[in-house]
């Protein structure tokens, strides 16, 4: 049985958040790996299509072309990837502010609840 201190109950609700806020950055991170992972499979798939276009360019003396416009559709995708990833952290962030702050108040709300009795 624990004893019903206003230390013990705060050091429960901080301990509490704390879980919270890694369940926050493991879900987040999850998120961005996935992406990530996403990611590099369709630059993959493009670097392979690149190949095959560069092959077929050989009658035609466009190669440059080809490489010219793999590299503008690899910078959009690139910029589009960071943009995502930004995302996923400054989501991840307001969330974790948030939860902290609720936390925050019931754990301060508790302790002036058992202050005035």
């Amino acid at each position: 049985m624990r004893p019903n201190l206003p230390g013990v109950t705060a050091a429960e609700k901080i301990l509490g958040a704390g879980v919270d806020f890694q369940y926050q950055v493991l879900n987040a991170t999850f998120q961005a790996q996935m992406a990530a992972i996403d990611f590099f499979f369709r630059r993959s798939q493009q670097q392979a299509k690149l190949i095959g276009a560069l092959a077929d360019s050989a009658e035609y003396n466009d190669a440059l072309d080809v490489i010219g416009d793999f590299v503008r559709v690899a910078k959009i995708d690139f910029a589009t990837e960071a943009s995502d990833i930004l995302m996923i952290a400054s989501t991840m962030t307001s969330q974790a502010a948030q939860s902290i702050r609720d936390q925050t108040d019931a754990t301060l709300d508790d302790i002036a609840a058992r202050t005035i009795v």
